[in-house]
Formats: C-alpha cells, sequence, structure tokens
C-alpha cells in the first residue's frame, strides 16, 4: 500500500517535512494520521510495506527523513538502514521498532542510525515520534546549510580569514591562503603580523585595529607580504563578529592599481600632446574631452561631456563618423583606424574643418563600447613650433611618424605612430637608427632634403621647412609622404646638432586630387557630349513641333519624331546626370541574388519581343542600386543592337581571372576593331545611342573592383564579361525565360 497525506495548513515553523514511512499496512495508515496532527509541522507521509519499495521510493522521490519498523518481510530495519547508507549518507533514520531490544539498538547505533525509539503502543508515542522527527530534520538542514556557506567560503574568489582575540589566525580559506603564498595550515595560528611588511605593521596595529574595535568595521587598502618576501596592493576589510573575532576580507588590487597609475600617465601625455582628443561611448555622447579639444570648441569640458555629438558636429559629419564606425566594426575590414572630415561648430557659429583620426575603443565581449579621436584643424595647417627639445618634439607629433637624424643625415632616432611597433617605412626602429636616409629615400629626395635644411639654416626667419616625397618602404612600396622638418636646438657652442622630422602619410590626398582630375577631365568630355548630341534631337523635336502647331491637318508623323526626340534627350539626361554624379569610394555592399535582380531589371526595360534566359544562382556581393543600373544598360545595349528578338543570357562565369558573370546575346556581336572602344564616353557603335552607356558599365564595375571585358559570346554575338565579382553562397535555382 502507497498513501501519501496532505501537509498541514498553516505551518509557518518550517518547510514541509517529506517522510518515508516503512511498516505494515495498519501501522502505516495509523502512523500517518497520528503525525498530521502531532505537530506545527506540515509533514507528508509516503508509506511503504517493504524495504526494496522504500529504496524505491527513496530513488524517486526527495525524502527528508526515513521512519521503520526493524521487522520487515524482506529485511531486517539494521539491514535497510545499512542499504539507506549506501545510497543516502546524510538522510535522517529514525529505527521505531514494535520489539525493540538493547541489542537492536546497539546495532543500529553502529550502522549509522539518526534516533532510536521503540515503538511501545502508548497513546502519545506518535507524538514524541514527530518530535524526533523534526529535531532531526532540523539538524540535518542545518548541517546542509552550514556545509554550504562553507563551500562559498572555501571556494569563494575573495580571500576570508578569522582571527581570534589574540590576533591568531584561527580560519583561512584557499583564496586567503593563495593569495599571501602559503598552504592553510600554515597560516592556523599564525599571527596576524606574518602577513605585513614591517614598516606597515605599526600602522595596522595602531590606527586600523583600534578603528575596528571602536567603530565594528574598517576598509581601506594596505600592503601584504607574501612568503616569498614580495608585496602587492590589497583592499583589505575588517570587521568584528558577536565574540570579539575580527572577519578580514581581502583581495590583490595591484593589477587595478597599475592600471590607474597607467591610465594617469596616458591622461598626462594626452594633455602633453596639444591636439584635441575625445571619446565617444557607443550611443554617441561624449565622455571625455582634454583642454585642446575645449579650446577648439569654444565650450568648457563640462559643456560638451555627455552631450551627443551632434552637439558640436554638423549632420554631414555625423553621418560620416557613423560609417566609419560600421566600416571598423566590418568582418571585412581589418583596420584599426579611420581618417575622416568633419565640420565643428564652436560657440561662436563658426564652421572648423577638421580631420578626426577615429579609433575603436577595445571591445568588451565582443560589444562595440565607443570611439576615441585626435582631431585637427585643416584650415590652416600652422607648422608646430620647433624650439622644443627633441622629446616634447616627438609628443606633439603624435599619432605621426617622427625620427631625428644627425647632422650627416643618419637616422638617430624613429618613433613609429602610436600603438605601431614597425615604422611606416615597414622596418623597426632598431633596424633604422644608424642607417643613412637614402636607405628609404631617393637621391632627389635626399638633395631636396638637404637644400631645405640648408635653407632653414642661412634663414634666421625660418625655423622650419616641408615638402613632399616619396618613402621606398621594406618591400620596395613606394609611398606618398609630407615632409616636415625643424633644426634641432644648437650645442652649447653654437653648432648644428641635426634635424627633428614627422613624416605624415598624403596617399588619401594624392587620392583625392587624382579623382578630382579625372573628375574635371570626365566633366570636359561630358560637356561637349551635350553641346553635340543633346542640341540635335532637341532641335528636330523644337522643329516638329513648330510644324504641328502650323498645320492642324498632321498626320502624326511629326508628333511621332517629337516624342522620339523626347525619350532620346530623357535618356541621354538621364545618363548625363549618372556619368557626372559624385563618385562613391564606399559602395554599399550586400548579398544580392543576381537571378532575381536580373528579373526585376528585365521588367523595367522596353525589351520588344526580346527573350531572357537565366542562368545563374550566384549570389553576388554589391550596391544593389549600382549593380541595378549596369544590368539595365547591359539588357537595353543588347535589344538596342541585337534587334527586338534578340536573346539574352545571363550566367555564371569561372575563369582564371577569378568568379563572375556574364550578359550575353545572340545579336550580330561587335567588330574586333570596335571592342576597345565600346566601353569610352561618347564612343556610339551606330551612331544613335548617348555613348555613355556602356562606359557607366565601367565605371560601376570599377568602383566594386571588377573588370570588364567584351568578347563574342557562343552564339557570335556581344558577351560582357564580370570577373573579380565576390560571391557568397549559391542558392538552389534553375534556367528562367
Amino acid at each position: 500500500m502507497d498513501s501519501r497525506d496532505e501537509s498541514l495548513s498553516g505551518s509557518v515553523s518550517m518547510d514541509p517535512i517529506r517522510v518515508l514511512y516503512v511498516d505494515d499496512e495498519s501501522e502505516c495508515v495509523a502512523a500517518s494520521a497520528e503525525l498530521r496532527e502531532c505537530e506545527d509541522v506540515a509533514i507528508e507521509t509516503y508509506s511503504v510495506t517493504t524495504a526494496s519499495d522504500g529504496l524505491d521510493r527513496l530513488a524517486e522521490t526527495d525524502i527528508d527523513c526515513i521512519v521503520s519498523e526493524y521487522g520487515l518481510p524482506d529485511a531486517d530495519g539494521v539491514a535497510f538502514l545499512e542499504a539507506v547508507r549506501m545510497r543516502d549518507e546524510d538522510v535522517p533514520f529514525i529505527l521505531f521498532p514494535e520489539a525493540g531490544s538493547e541489542s537492536i539498538a546497539s546495532e543500529a547505533i553502529a550502522a549509522g542510525v539518526t534516533d532510536y525509539l521503540p515503538n511501545d503502543g502508548s497513546s502519545d508515542r506518535y507524538s514524541a515520534l514527530a518530535e524526533r522527527i523534526v529535531t532531526a530534520v532540523d539538524r540535518a538542514r542545518t548541517r546542509l546549510q552550514n556545509r554550504r556557506q562553507l563551500h562559498a567560503i572555501e571556494t569563494a574568489r575573495e580571500g576570508i580569514g578569522l582571527l581570534d582575540d589574540d590576533g591568531r589566525f584561527v580560519y583561512v580559506n584557499r583564496a586567503y591562503a593563495d593569495l599571501y603564498g602559503y598552504e592553510p595550515a600554515e597560516l592556523i595560528g599564525a599571527h596576524w603580523e606574518r602577513l605585513y611588511p614591517d614598516d606597515d605593521v605599526a600602522t595596522v596595529r595602531d590606527e586600523i585595529i583600534p578603528t575596528v574595535m571602536a567603530e565594528g568595521d574598517w576598509c581601506g587598502e594596505t600592503t601584504g607580504r607574501r612568503a616569498d618576501g614580495t608585496t602587492f596592493v590589497e583592499a583589505h576589510s575588517l570587521s568584528t563578529t558577536g565574540n570579539g573575532d575580527l572577519v578580514c576580507t581581502v583581495q590583490d588590487i595591484t593589477e587595478r592599481k597599475e592600471r590607474e597609475r597607467d591610465l594617469e600617465r596616458y591622461e598626462t601625455i594626452i594633455d602633453a600632446l596639444g591636439d584635441p582628443v575625445y571619446t565617444v561611448d557607443e550611443a554617441g555622447r561624449y565622455t571625455f574631452v582634454n583642454d585642446a579639444y575645449a579650446d577648439l570648441t569654444g565650450y568648457e569640458k563640462d559643456e560638451i561631456r555627455g552631450r551627443h555629438v551632434s552637439f558640436l558636429l554638423d549632420d554631414p559629419s555625423v553621418e560620416r563618423a557613423r560609417a566609419c564606425v560600421r566600416s571598423l566594426l566590418s568582418d571585412r575590414n581589418d583596420a584599426q583606424k579611420k581618417t575622416y572630415e568633419i565640420t565643428v561648430e564652436t560657440s561662436g557659429g563658426e564652421g572648423i574643418q577638421c580631420e578626426d583620426h577615429l579609433s575603436l575603443l577595445p571591445l568588451e565581449n565582443g560589444r562595440f563600447r565607443g570611439v576615441a579621436g585626435v582631431v585637427r584643424d585643416i584650415t590652416e595647417r600652422t607648422e608646430r613650433e620647433r624650439e622644443l627639445e627633441q622629446y616634447e618634439t616627438i609628443l606633439k607629433t603624435i599619432p605621426d611618424e617622427v625620427y631625428s637624424l644627425d647632422p650627416d643625415g643618419y637616422f638617430t632616432r624613429v618613433v613609429p605612430p602610436i600603438n605601431a611597433e614597425m615604422s611606416t617605412m615597414g622596418y623597426s626602429p632598431a633596424e633604422l637608427v644608424g642607417e643613412h636616409v637614402s636607405k628609404i629615400m631617393d637621391a632627389e629626395d635626399v638633395a631636396e632634403g638637404e637644400a631645405e635644411i640648408a635653407a632653414v639654416l642661412s634663414d634666421d626667419d625660418r625655423e622650419n621647412a616641408s615638402f613632399e616625397m616619396e618613402i621606398i618602404t621594406n618591400d620596395g612600396e613606394r609611398v606618398p609622404i609630407e615632409n616636415h622638418i625643424a633644426i634641432l636646438p644648437p650645442d652649447e657652442h653654437g653648432r648644428f646638432r641635426g634635424t627633428v622630422g614627422v613624416l605624415r602619410d598624403i596617399t588619401d590626398r594624392k587620392a583625392r586630387e587624382r579623382e578630382l582630375r579625372a573628375q574635371n577631365e570626365r566633366l570636359e568630355r561630358f560637356a561637349s557630349i551635350v553641346s553635340h548630341d543633346l542640341r540635335n534631337p532637341l532641335n528636330v523635336a523644337q522643329g516638329n513641333l513648330e510644324q504641328a502647331r502650323e498645320n492642324a491637318d498632321c498626320d502624326g508623323e511629326a508628333l511621332e519624331a517629337v516624342d522620339w526626340a523626347h525619350d532620346r534627350m530623357s535618356v541621354l539626361i538621364d545618363n548625363l546626370l549618372t556619368v557626372a554624379r559624385q563618385r562613391d569610394p564606399d559602395p554599399d555592399l550586400e548579398p544580392i541574388e543576381l537571378a532575381t535582380l536580373v528579373d526585376d531589371c528585365w521588367r523595367h526595360v522596353e525589351t520588344a519581343d526580346a527573350r531572357l534566359r537565366i542562368e545563374t544562382d550566384a549570389l553576388v556581393l554589391a550596391d544593389r542600386a549600382r549593380l541595378t543600373q549596369l544590368l539595365e544598360n547591359l539588357i537595353r545595349n543588347a535589344v538596342e543592337h541585337g534587334g527586338p528578338t534578340v536573346t539574352i543570357t545571363v550566367g555564371d562565369l569561372e575563369t582564371a581571372a577569378g568568379d563572375g558573370f556574364y550578359v550575353a546575346d545572340d545579336g550580330p556581336g561587335i567588330p574586333d576593331d570596335e571592342r576597345e572602344r565600346v566601353l569610352e564616353s561618347g564612343y556610339s557603335g551606330t551612331g544613335d545611342g548617348t555613348g555613355l552607356g556602356l562606359a557607366i558599365v565601367e565605371r560601376i564595375a570599377d568602383a566594386h573592383g571588377w573588370t570588364v571585358t567584351v568578347t563574342t559570346g557562343d552564339d557570335d554575338g556581344a558577351r560582357f564579361e564580370l570577373t573579380g565579382v565576390e560571391s557568397g553562397n549559391r542558392r538552389a535555382g534553375g534556367d528562367e525565360e
């Protein structure tokens, strides 16, 4: 039989007690009823009649106490107890024999029984049993709680120790002993003075301990001494117990103190640099600005901290900053910093053009925490003061590369940009010191530098000079550099001691200058196209429109010509606007299903009776808007030159030049002598086209880093192959018409 009684309603003295009662059926029922009424505690009784059933119940249910008869059908109570102890050493076990004896009691005690209470048949026997149950469970729970607390103390990362009123250790956990380099047993009985340097013992004894005794606790920093004699800074707290003992907790904070000292040093360096410096949190709010940044803006530092960057930056600058952060966080980008231009709006309403050198703050568990930046005013690139000694000059030129030369042009010192181990030239500082500048400069640049130095030395009104040059890196690459040089202060006899220089990489500036020149050339070509190709269809439109106005019986052909001319003008204008638009150096790349985009483009181009065949299932990494325009231009070109019934095929391409795709048609194709010219702006094979559609295709491909090749397709038509296309995983798909 197996019965379960409901727990007592309203019991608050302790948690419900789950009792496993093992006896014959009638006794179990009586015990369940009596125990429920005996104590002001909720007692739940699980009743079984055999030892084997009891072991099964113990395996299935959390039991707080076992009560068992001695004489059971399949084993005696002591054998049952021994079986229980094999599974659970802690569960209270009360032997409640109907026929008890001293020998049974002795045997049970030897087997580890919790309590022994003969079932003498008296009226209060169950009340006595309930009292024994409550006492046994209470003690077991207390022991469990104590073990858990001791385990928590033993496994705590914080060092915990207990001192008696003589100042000797009566307990230390493992973390406490490890902190000082001892085994726990070595510290038991030892005086606390063993763990402190002689100079600090008096302070602890005469100041700290009296404070604890007077106020009950103390927290602060002390110096601990390890077993090997080394010392460390510890966060130390002391508190008294009710019996006069002291509880001591310690943590090694040496690294934290060192970080604090490093932070102080960095802050000192930042203040000494002279460049405006700031940090911004993940929400775009200023968390730090130095004095130079405040001076640049005209605000107090407290007026800036906590404000969003839009407080000082105009909208385009904020958007450029966000784009830089997204680029640095991209998995495809290994850059450590970005440099971009911003407009700082001062308290006086002035807009200052600046160059911002932006870097990510260290990530925390992969989470973005914000950025740090160094700002330079580029409205007036004033020369830095050159009257300071070499080290002050070096500090003021960070984050650029700094070097110094002796009077004969040999490197005496090279300081790479901040946080870099290698110089801009690709050498370590040790590899350059002692080498002549000709190791990284052409003879012409060396001569120009010597001439600039001579000019400064001969002119009392000049203290520095700058010129553009190229450095030759360790791997042979040529990098355009702006070299700012200054004369070191003369020695005590007035003799020339050498120079100090700052190398600034101007690759990006040179690229911008080249792009501006290229853009001006394109605009001149476009102006020529506009003046010629737009004027002719416009004249046609104007002439025929006049004719339509004068002749009310116009048969419609003239109006049709007007309509055609207007269409031609629309296409020309759209293409010209596209080509003239400012080039974005960073296309907004995303994975695109090529087949789906081709299908969309087909529906937006006038294709007459032409047919489309899609033989690709590729994902390509591209700017969606630009790829759309590229595909539409190629489809429109195929229809215009291949005829209204041309078949156009778009498929995958795998060549030695790299992965990509092609757009081919079965039209008349492109003659061999015209293939190199069809991508030029203004070239039209038929004379009816704008000459811009395929030029736009090449420009879009260049922006993505792709290569366009014009060749002959399998059906003898024109075939445009685009290689170097970065692709993603392929999807399932097939042909489409």
